[in-house]
């Protein structure tokens, strides 16, 4: 049985090279534990279901994968493996039995299907790659582990994958693609209602898209997009980055629902916040509330227990813990030193 009491919270720090792990205390507590070497720019993590490994993709001039084991009574990280490869990876993501690894390639447009053992005995060598996602964001697996879907940021698309084991491993057969408004920018994406609906943030406007999702096929509804956030309305439109645009402009990057789902949060890196979205009687997601935050907000996470929300910010050395209230309102409960560009957290 899981330690509810204590969680990990792992954090990659791109400048430094490495993770960073931290206690954190039923009570909000945040203490540090310790640092691990990865490898130059380290960026997105991914964790193995059962919480025994996880993988983080750094993206310097080689890009590798590097697996940790976890220690199950402290959260201690061992390294077990690292293999080069040939992709730069914006995202990871495992399947639901830990056995298949799933990167997206910003700069390499594509999704590449790993075998997680042999990435674990230095064999970086895709299973998979599908090109032609012009500016591949993220990757997540559906509840289910059938299917996956990639958020193309490039060409304003959410493109759907049914998942196929065979004797060559697994295969990501192309299942369809949906379509969000010109300039919406989709980013990362959640599940939510048990893997019935999916949501997904616009890197452009921090605005969120929901889409009704057939849990037999697999196929994905019309997008319904939500309101703008007040609090980035002084914004410009954003767009791919490079080169960054001249004026100040949204910025949207990480997306979390808490364990209730009566809340989302989007971290805004040009103004540095944390916006608020309430969900709706009809399930979408309404502006709520904005909190000023660590300087570029990449990544954050929120604790099993839907109290706590993690932070951190890419020109920031700090890590922070918010208290989240009923209202889904966010107070500053501690805030320790971390490391040198900080993105992508996990609570393990």
């Amino acid at each position: 049985m899981p330690n509810t009491d204590r969680f990990t919270v792992v954090v990659s720090n791109a400048a430094d090279g490495d993770l960073a792990t931290f206690s954190l205390s039923a009570d909000g507590a945040l203490a540090p534990l310790a640092r691990y070497p990865a490898a130059d720019v380290a960026m997105p993590i991914a964790v193995q279901a059962d919480r025994t490994r996880l993988y983080v993709a750094t993206r310097g001039e080689q890009p590798t994968i590097v697996a940790f084991r976890i220690a199950p009574a402290t959260g201690a990280l061992a390294r077990i493996g690292a293999t080069a490869i040939d992709a730069s990876h914006a995202y990871l993501s495992l399947d639901r039995t830990g056995r298949w690894l799933l990167g997206a390639s910003y700069g390499g447009h594509s999704l590449s299907v790993y075998d997680a053992a042999r990435v674990r005995d230095g064999d970086g060598a895709p299973l998979q790659v599908v090109g032609g996602i012009a500016n591949a964001h993220a990757v997540v697996v559906a509840p289910d582990n059938r299917f996956a879907y990639v958020s193309s940021l490039g060409s304003d698309r959410i493109f759907s994958f049914a998942l196929v084991e065979d004797a060559a491993g697994l295969q990501a057969r192309e299942h369809g693609e949906t379509r969000v408004s010109a300039g919406f920018g989709p980013r990362h994406l959640r599940f939510a209602d048990g893997g019935r609906t999916l949501v997904v943030v616009s890197e452009f406007q921090g605005t969120l898209a929901t889409f009704a999702r057939d849990p037999d096929s697999g196929r994905l509804g019309d997008a319904q997009i939500g309101a703008r956030h007040p609090a980035v309305a002084a914004l410009a439109q954003g767009h791919a980055r490079p080169p960054a645009p001249a004026a100040r402009s949204v910025w949207a990057a990480d997306l979390h629902l808490t364990p209730d789902e009566r809340f989302a949060y989007v971290s805004e890196r040009t103004s540095s916040q944390l916006l608020c979205y309430r969900r709706t009687a009809e399930r979408t997601f309404e502006p709520a509330h904005a909190t000023t935050t660590e300087t570029q907000p990449r990544g954050f996470a929120i604790d099993p227990s839907g109290r706590w929300l993690v932070a951190c910010g890419e020109q920031s050395e700090h890590v922070s813990v918010y208290a989240i209230a009923d209202d889904g309102t966010l107070a500053l409960h501690t805030r320790v030193a971390g490391g040198r560009g900080a993105n992508w957290i996990e609570i393990v």
